[in-house]
């Protein structure tokens, strides 16, 4: 997917997101790279427009309260998976129960 290609291109994105949620610069380098890099071929994830779009609202400085959302449960399965070793499908459950943004999502699309 280009936007995914364009989102792993930035070199500002991180610094920004991490300061904006006063985050570290390696939880929200190790979330980028696992939702729209490496972890995508890895975990053979679908590519998501709305994933995308939330992460290039958030580096432009443009984000929704649901955008934070995803990126507390990109950092959270993330670090499962990665420091923690879960299985990638255990995670993501963990994550969705903690930061439940695809649930959110279709609520919100239902909303509008």
């Amino acid at each position: 997917m280009q936007a995914y290609d364009e989102i792993m291109l930035r070199t500002t994105d991180v610094i920004q997101i991490s300061e904006r949620y006063r985050l570290s610069l390696e939880e929200v380098k190790r979330a980028k790279n696992f939702a729209f890099g490496d972890g995508v071929s890895s975990y053979e994830f679908s590519p998501s427009p709305d994933m995308a779009d939330a992460w290039l609202r958030m580096s432009s400085g443009k984000e929704t309260p649901l955008d934070e959302v995803l990126l507390r449960h990109e950092i959270y399965e993330s670090d499962l998976v990665i420091n923690q070793g879960l299985k990638q499908s255990d995670a993501h459950k963990l994550a969705q129960e903690k930061y439940p943004w695809s649930d959110l999502l279709v609520q919100s699309k239902k909303d509008n």
